[in-house]
């Protein structure tokens, strides 16, 4: 097994990078559209698929809990390195392809407020769980990829993966509010990478790790 100091580190890195990534799209995304779908709505479905996602933490946390003990290893190492390389993939893309990722969110800003208008049939959106549902959906689609790699972190350390989730969600928050300009301009890439590089080092800790335990 992994040693306890890197899997305090490693649940902590791992939960708040994932969060950091996946939530700074919800961010983005709620704030670009807030004036066009009504505060209300945007945060009842912020608050729904936040409330989903972490349901779905918890059943796929309890699944990994159930495997054998090697087995964790090398089904943690999977998740973390299948999503280090979308990251990477998404480095590439940003850094050297010159792919917008404010082009990306415009685009996924007018879809979630088309969405919203199509159940509104009188000019204006009022608030009902209907007019939700856009946010929710783009909320959950993040949340369920952190889930997953929040569950590989916390079946190993569930405190720390929680610390690493909380201080990530402080974090965008408080951005959010300071600037939205800046929570769009950062560059990506670098997010990208950090995280993929993150993930990846765990990753192969991991599966390192469930090697020498076959083979001892």
């Amino acid at each position: 097994m992994v040693s306890d100091p890197v899997v305090i580190v490693g649940s902590f890195l791992l939960a708040f990078k994932a969060v950091l990534l996946e939530g700074s799209e919800v961010a983005i995304l709620s704030l670009a559209t807030v004036n066009q779908i009504g505060r209300r709505n945007v945060l009842t479905g912020i608050m729904l698929g936040l409330v989903a996602s972490i349901l779905i933490f918890l059943a796929v946390r309890q699944v990994f809990l159930y495997l054998p003990t090697v087995m964790i290893d090398f089904v943690t190492a999977g998740v973390i390195l299948y999503f280090s390389s979308k990251f990477l993939r998404g480095f590439v893309g940003y850094y050297f392809e010159k792919k917008s990722f404010q082009f990306k969110m415009n685009d996924m800003e007018k879809e979630l407020v088309s969405k919203a208008k199509i159940n509104d049939t009188y000019g204006n959106i009022p608030f009902s769980l209907l007019n939700s549902l856009p946010v929710f959906t783009i909320t959950l689609t993040e949340g369920f990829e952190a889930s997953l790699v929040l569950a590989a972190a916390g079946s190993f350390n569930l405190f720390w993966t929680v610390i690493g989730a909380s201080i990530s969600i402080l974090v965008i928050t408080s951005i959010s509010i300071v600037s939205y300009q800046y929570l769009v301009n950062f560059p990506r890439w670098l997010l990208d990478l950090l995280a993929g590089l993150i993930l990846l080092t765990f990753g192969i800790i991991f599966l390192l790790s469930g090697i020498l335990e076959v083979a001892a």
